[in-house]
């Protein structure tokens, strides 16, 4: 098989065209500084690509969509650069098309969708009649040998298509000369449409906190903005070591700390109520949500953010939306020190009774460390949920903010 290949800025997955066309040595040289860039693959006698590689080197993502002979796509390869001299497989999508006129993507087109984590764990979905119908979940079946490839260098793009084809390596692969290349545009190309995966971002952490901030309704219909109309001051929580814990306090399983530490010491834990005024059957009913819990470490206003990872927590394996975070199944979430996780978690009296008038908080003391927990309702139940680091403009942390996700999807109001 022989495979001729050209560069550029962009992918067209509509028209199934280059955008922004770039010779060789214009995608050296991006692929040497980091720049993203396209390598598009086309076997001879064949209109549609067999491949299209998209590279960013500098986020180590190199995503590879392949194609039918109808121009559809047919699956979906996310590799990561998370280790020197080697690809790390993240995710593997496979769509099937029983018929030559299924669109792409269609609802019944069977599916199998396969994602995989560097520390050995994973999942597998089927879907074999596509979106409309049934799924079975398992674990995958990926061999080791399989998860991790060797790295490639620039121009070396023969492995591109047996990943995408599952054919043998192809023996020919033709660059055009530099001479008779696609013409450049005479006037730049807009900026790329495509761009690496980008994980969870934080929205509004500190408005979050703010009484009186307003946020879009969490709906349509006769339904009131989101006000923060409260900040419940919770109390104290002690840091014997600095090693801040999020969980869910019901569960006995052992959880680290978060990599990032603070100074041992005592720190006010916040909790931030947003209600919204809305009505039912003619009666008007206001509902508050518990949106966030914030450790404030420091007074200074926070410059950025980051999320809070565990030991073996690689942020450049998330894909989009992605996050590293705690789970909880109780309804419930804490803060703890590290010293005193193990005696205070998983015991019966860890989940607050939100009947008792103490705004759903629990407070437990551990006298072996002297550190304590400090229990609250998880925004509107049981789920997966970020912690976010705050710094301030010297690098040094401010806070540590559980966010419930509840007010991240409104925007924000003057």
């Amino acid at each position: 098989m022989t495979l001729n290949v050209a560069y550029g800025e962009d992918w067209d997955p509509v028209f199934r065209t280059v955008s922004g066309p770039l010779s060789r040595r214009q995608a050296a040289a991006r692929d040497a500084s980091g720049e993203q860039y396209v390598v598009v693959l086309r076997r001879e006698g064949r209109s549609q690509p067999v491949a299209v590689l998209h590279v960013a080197r500098a986020q180590g993502y190199f995503g590879i969509w392949a194609y039918d002979d109808r121009g559809r796509r047919t699956r979906e390869i996310d590799l990561r650069g998370l280790e020197p001299g080697r690809l790390f497989l993240r995710h593997l999508a496979q769509w099937r098309y029983d018929t030559a006129d299924m669109a792409e993507f269609a609802a019944d087109a069977g599916r199998v969708l396969t994602d995989l984590y560097p520390d050995g764990r994973g999942r597998k979905v089927c879907e074999p009649k596509g979106r409309g119908g049934g799924s079975m979940h398992t674990l995958p079946d990926v061999p080791a040998e399989q998860r991790r490839l060797p790295a490639r260098e620039f121009g070396d793009w023969a492995w591109v298509a047996a990943l995408a084809t599952d054919e043998p390596v192809p023996s020919i692969v033709h660059e055009a000369p530099e001479t008779d290349r696609t013409p450049l545009l005479p006037t730049p190309s807009p900026a790329p449409s495509w761009r690496p995966p980008a994980p969870l971002r934080p929205r509004h952490l500190t408005e979050t906190f703010t009484p009186g901030a307003r946020f879009s309704p969490p709906y349509a219909g006769p339904v009131g903005p989101y006000l923060v109309e409260n900040v419940i001051d919770a109390g104290p929580l002690r840091l014997p070591t600095g090693r801040v814990v999020a969980c869910d306090p019901g569960w006995n399983s052992p959880v680290e700390p978060f990599t990032v530490a603070v100074p041992p010491g005592e720190y006010r834990v916040e909790l931030a109520v947003a209600a919204y005024a809305t009505e039912y059957d003619g009666t008007p009913i206001h509902l508050e949500d518990y949106t966030a819990a914030r450790v404030l470490v420091s007074e200074k206003p926070t410059d950025t953010w980051e999320l809070a990872l565990r030991p073996g927590e690689d942020p450049r394996a998330l894909r989009d939306g992605e996050f590293f975070g705690f789970d909880v199944d109780t309804g419930t979430g804490c803060f703890v020190d590290a010293a005193a996780a193990e005696r205070l978690t998983g015991r019966a009296d860890t989940v607050p009774d939100v009947d008792l008038p103490t705004d759903g908080i629990l407070v437990l003391d551990d006298p072996e460390s002297g550190g304590n927990l400090i229990a609250y309702p998880s925004g509107r139940g049981d789920g997966t949920y970020p912690v976010w680091i705050g710094r301030d403009t010297e690098g040094a942390v401010t806070c540590l903010v559980a966010d419930m996700l509840i007010l991240r999807h409104r925007e924000l109001l003057s």
